[in-house]
């Protein structure tokens, strides 16, 4: 029992801290990793993160692009930079993620539900907050 409960604290130990843009560490006996993430292992020479340390990272990458820089990156064309939707509470201060304009939509009025493999994500600095009355928004399928 006190295992299982300390098991479950360092788990949600790490999605916060993953949420927070920290590092998540996985592998060996550590929690997997959250959602949309894959554990990667730390050393080049393991092939299995089950028996070894290893960090967890995004399941898909996007390129990055604008915030707080000296020289902030564009986007390609195509896409447009935003608020990387898959980490809680970034802003334009951070950098973004550049999204492919024809990425799938879900949510919304119809309820539109994302191909299999990716996640829905609220859209950040679309002006529509499903937390305030947006009910109706539309998310981003990554």
């Amino acid at each position: 029992m006190k295992f299982s409960i300390t098991l479950s604290i360092v788990s949600l130990g790490l999605l916060v801290a993953g949420q927070q843009g920290e590092t998540i560490h996985c592998g060996g006996r550590l929690p997997s990793c959250p959602l949309d993430y894959k554990c990667v292992p730390d050393s080049p020479k393991c092939t299995d993160t089950r028996s070894c340390a290893g960090h967890c990272e995004f399941l898909r990458k996007y390129s990055d692009c604008g915030g707080n820089r000296i020289t902030p990156k564009n986007c390609p064309s195509g896409s447009r930079c935003s608020p990387d939707p898959r980490i809680p509470g970034a802003d334009s201060n951070m950098p973004g993620i550049c999204i492919p304009n024809n990425q799938p939509q879900c949510h919304g009025f119809i309820g539109l539900s994302c191909p299999s493999g990716l996640t829905c994500y609220d859209v950040p600095d679309d002006g529509c907050d499903p937390q305030n009355g947006g009910a109706d928004c539309v998310g981003v399928c990554l």
